[in-house]
Order: structure tokens, then C-alpha cells, then sequence
């Protein structure tokens, strides 16, 4: 399998291939319409495989981002970590379920041009990885590619500048319209502690049109800076969501 450019999703383990199967039933209903038609091309689509490979892709491109799932505890996680770190891709950001240990570079020392990021509990389900992933996936997709892709130029190398080498924490959060400011506001204060000592941050919004705009979106992020540190690595998504979704959503990734 010839895949020399992209973002490549890989799930480990029986864990990490429920998140497969479901990554590839929600992908597949979006498909149609994610993507300008100019821009509907096998490079810009997300690739989604389970480990071990059936036919093992190639990830030895210039600009491969593989985003690899599992649970810490299968061994199969850990051996796909080490074969697809050997592969060399560009960047490599791996999810880590079930860890109930201390987070920190010295228990689980990442690779160079890796991220290990542990979600918190509540993403603790295959469904709720997916989503994840997609939206991940949909960070490092370009406006012009896909309208519910990154609006401000955000691409893999901002990625790959906050987080390489780094242990990182994943949270989200979701709104009614009515309500979203306030519970912004109390999704910062829950989190404060970890802002305020965080290395890097990458927050993306998500909104309907209705709900969010880019001044709206540029008023939460300086609520958001308040809580950094000043010399703290950080970034900022806006994407727009489609009517059936929810009216608001923030996912945090924090570097700690």
C-alpha cells in the first residue's frame, strides 16, 4: 500500500480497533460532503487502519501524521508505538487509554517527533475516541480543503512544535447556545491549575454559525491566555459545525 503523504489514524489492540470500526462508520457518513469538490482527493481523506496491519502501509513520506489508539495496558499498543515510531513518519501523536498512572515524560518518555496524550476518563469509549480523532484530524485539515477544517493556517508543524517530545492531557467539552460562555468559563476554572503550568496548548472551538464567529472565537481564547503562562507554546482552531451537532464545543490539549 503506497501512502506517502497524509494523516493516517491506527488503531492497537482490541481497544484501539473498536475505535477503528467506529472512526470508519462515522468517517464514511461525513465523506460526502467534508470535502470541497476540487479537494476531494485520496490524499486529503483521513486513512484509517487497525493493527496489526493486513497489508502493511507505507508511512515513510515527507509529511505523515499518524494518530495511533489503544490501551495502555495491551501489548499490542506498545508494540505498534515502537514499529510505527521505526516507519519514521513526520509526527506521530499517540492516544493512551486506561492509565491510571502519573502522567509525566518520565513514566511514559515519548519519542522525539511523538506525542502520548492520555484523555481524560469521560473519552474512555470508542465512540467518544472517534469523535475525538476526527476532530483531531479535522484540526489539520485546511480551510480551503474542507469547511469544517482550520480556519486560521493552523497545519502539522504548529503540531509538531508545541507537543513533539511531550506528555499532553485531552479534555473537551460541549454547550447548549444559551449557556456556552458560562460553561467555558467553568470548563477554564476546572482547569486552571493545569493552564496555568502547561508548556503548550492547543484549544479548538467549535461552533454552529449561529452560535460562534471568529470575534466570538478570538474572545474565548483571550479568556483562555489570561490562565498561560507567558513563554507557554500556544494555538487556537475555529470550525464551524454542522446544524445537527451540538451548538458548542472546546477540546483542550494540554502539555504538561
Amino acid at each position: 500500500m503506497d501512502l506517502q503523504e497524509g494523516i493516517h489514524f491506527v488503531g492497537a489492540g482490541a481497544f484501539g480497533n473498536k475505535v477503528a470500526i467506529e472512526l470508519s462508520s462515522i468517517y464514511e457518513g461525513l465523506r460526502d460532503g467534508l470535502f470541497y469538490e476540487e479537494h476531494d482527493e485520496p490524499q486529503n481523506h483521513l486513512h484509517i487502519h487497525s493493527f496489526p496491519f493486513a497489508e502493511a502501509p507505507c508511512f515513510d513520506g515527507d509529511y505523515v501524521f499518524i494518530i495511533l489508539a489503544g490501551s495502555v495496558h495491551d501489548p499490542c499498543w506498545k508494540e505498534a508505538r515502537k514499529t510505527l515510531h521505526e516507519s519514521r513518519p513526520y509526527f506521530m501523536l499517540t492516544l493512551g487509554i486506561e492509565s491510571q498512572q502519573a502522567i509525566d515524560s518520565e513514566t511514559f518518555p515519548p519519542f522525539p517527533d511523538e506525542c502520548l496524550v492520555f484523555p481524560d476518563p469521560p473519552l474512555f469509549d470508542p465512540v467518544k475516541l472517534a469523535k475525538l480523532v476526527l476532530q483531531i484530524f479535522l484540526i489539520h485539515t485546511s480551510w480551503k480543503v474542507s469547511g469544517r477544517g482550520s480556519l486560521i493556517g493552523y497545519d502539522l508543524a504548529d503540531t509538531k512544535q508545541i507537543f513533539a517530545g511531550k506528555v499532553a492531557k485531552a479534555r473537551k467539552m460541549t454547550s447548549n447556545k444559551e449557556h456556552y460562555r458560562q460553561n467555558f468559563s467553568k470548563f477554564l476554572g476546572e482547569n486552571k491549575a493545569d493552564l496555568s503550568r502547561a508548556q503548550g496548548i492547543l484549544i479548538s472551538f467549535w461552533g454552529r454559525d449561529d452560535v460562534l464567529s471568529i470575534p466570538k472565537a478570538n474572545e474565548l481564547w483571550e479568556e483562555t491566555e489570561h490562565l498561560l503562562m507567558p513563554d507557554a507554546d500556544k494555538a487556537f482552531t475555529f470550525h464551524i459545525l454542522p446544524e445537527d451537532g451540538p451548538d458548542f464545543m472546546a477540546t483542550l490539549f494540554l502539555a504538561l
